[in-house]
């Protein structure tokens, strides 16, 4: 009697993937997330072919994730089957985002399988997808809240503000107090300055040149912009519009929304009864009274009549914008005056200090050399002989690959029918039961429909032979 051993079942090749969000927590979390995921995947016949990680990146928004676009890359070429991680909301907390992964990985052939939820369905997708955006939501909603208790507190809740310095202290546990600021002297003078001749009626121009001709670092330890002075009203940006230097902090005046498809934080205006003041008389640097006559003088300014723009309101884009720069000093060339010449940013926004190119040039005349060296030497007959080579190279590449994935997947098929001949022969000597065939069939990945319609044939053939 013959004894036939069931082939040990084809190990199903994976992937991991591991997040955490902020840098606050363990890096460990990673490696931690692999081990589990690890543990669980041998038991469920699953082999790990890949690892994918991110590490400190928000699960909000999946356009600033290269560990998911790498494993998304990896599905699309058939590298893995099966998607393991934590939670689903490792992939992404967004409903849109998880939707959107789940149906791609989905129409690639790659399953997705979590510790929490086990397999991924659209029941899944539709309920943990709308629990993980609720979460998402919670917790901003209580930082918020928690950040309107340091402001009550007297604590400023955002980085380093020009005229204020950190001041360090410990609890009573030895925890440090974090929003502590201190009036910084020399900064301090720097703002009174600032104040008193925009007061007087200099421009923010005018006045980061001599800033920036005395050697005067800026907020940010470089040289001083006309908007670093001028900045938003409406936002509280700028020198002469942060209230902090009137002894008020303003907490929630902006808001921000992260947009799915770049991953990039949009500022907005919030609501005016949603903003929160605080004063700090001892962050005081300007008088009221100084502050009065800059609000005055920006009102009067931003009222006085303009010459409308003949380009309208929206600025439009050139042909060369955004990719000339200053030969002096590396700064972005700018469109500016009636006749439209090139002229260095730096030098218009910081002053003379800032680089010594005065000159310009009409925007026609730059835009007329740039199209004559690309016909003549991008569009040369060598140069275009060469790039439809290239193309030619690239193409047979391609159709090489495309023919190998198809021999390569044609002979699998040839040998999955020759199994499928060997049961019927054993089939029709009485060797094999309907259990054991099920199983073969199993094995060979054939589904069952399939796999009995071919046995029936083959059978019907061999019983009228």
């Amino acid at each position: 009697m013959a004894i036939f051993h069931r082939p040990k079942p084809k190990l199903m090749p994976a992937a991991l993937y591991a997040r955490y969000s902020t840098d606050l927590q363990n890096v460990a979390s990673i490696a931690d997330q692999f081990a589990t995921c690890r543990s669980f995947a041998a038991k469920d016949a699953t082999k790990i072919v890949a690892t994918f990680e991110e590490a400190a990146i928000s699960g909000g928004s999946a356009a600033n994730r290269p560990g998911l676009h790498r494993l998304m890359r990896g599905a699309k070429n058939g590298e893995f089957e099966v998607v393991r991680c934590e939670a689903l909301d490792r992939l992404s907390r967004s409903r849109a985002d998880v939707a959107a992964l789940f149906e791609d990985l989905r129409f690639h052939g790659v399953k997705i399988r979590t510790i929490s939820e086990g397999d991924i369905s659209e029941l899944q997708i539709g309920l943990m997808g709308t629990m993980n955006a609720l979460q998402l939501r919670e917790t901003g909603r209580k930082t918020r809240r928690g950040l309107q208790g340091v402001v009550r507190s007297g604590r400023h809740t955002g980085g380093r503000v020009y005229g204020y310095k950190i001041r360090r202290e410990v609890d009573a546990i030895g925890e440090p107090i974090r929003g502590l600021r201190d009036i910084d002297p020399s900064e301090a003078e720097v703002v009174r300055k600032i104040f008193r001749r925009y007061a007087a009626g200099q421009s923010p121009r005018a006045i980061v040149s001599d800033l920036n001709m005395r050697g005067i670092p800026s907020p940010r330890a470089g040289s001083w912009n006309a908007s670093t002075i001028n900045g938003n009203a409406e936002r509280g940006n700028g020198v002469i519009h942060n209230e902090l230097h009137r002894g008020v902090m303003v907490f929630g005046r902006q808001t921000w929304v992260k947009d799915r498809r770049t991953g990039k934080r949009q500022a907005g205006t919030a609501d005016p009864q949603e903003v929160l003041r605080t004063k700090v008389p001892h962050l005081r640097i300007i008088s009221e009274e100084l502050w009065a006559k800059v609000r005055d003088r920006y009102t009067e300014k931003s009222l006085s009549p303009r010459t409308p723009s003949p380009r309208g309101a929206v600025r439009p884009r050139y042909l060369l914008s955004g990719k000339l720069t200053c030969g002096a000093c590396g700064g972005p060339m700018i469109r500016s005056g009636a006749d439209q010449r090139f002229m260095c940013s730096w030098r218009r926004e910081r002053g003379r200090s800032a680089c010594t190119n005065g000159r310009g040039i009409k925007s026609a005349e730059i835009e007329a050399r740039v199209l004559a060296a690309i016909k003549n030497r991008l569009l040369a007959p060598e140069r275009v002989a060469l790039a439809v080579e290239e193309a030619r190279l690239a193409a047979e590449n391609d159709a090489r690959r495309i023919t190998q994935a198809r021999s390569k997947l044609d002979s699998e098929l040839a040998e999955v029918k020759r199994r499928a001949e060997r049961l019927v022969d054993q089939i029709a000597d009485g060797l094999l039961t309907g259990a054991t065939v099920k199983g073969r069939l199993d094995a060979l990945a054939l589904p069952h429909s399939t796999g009995r319609r071919a046995l029936s044939l083959r059978l019907g053939r061999r019983r009228f032979s």
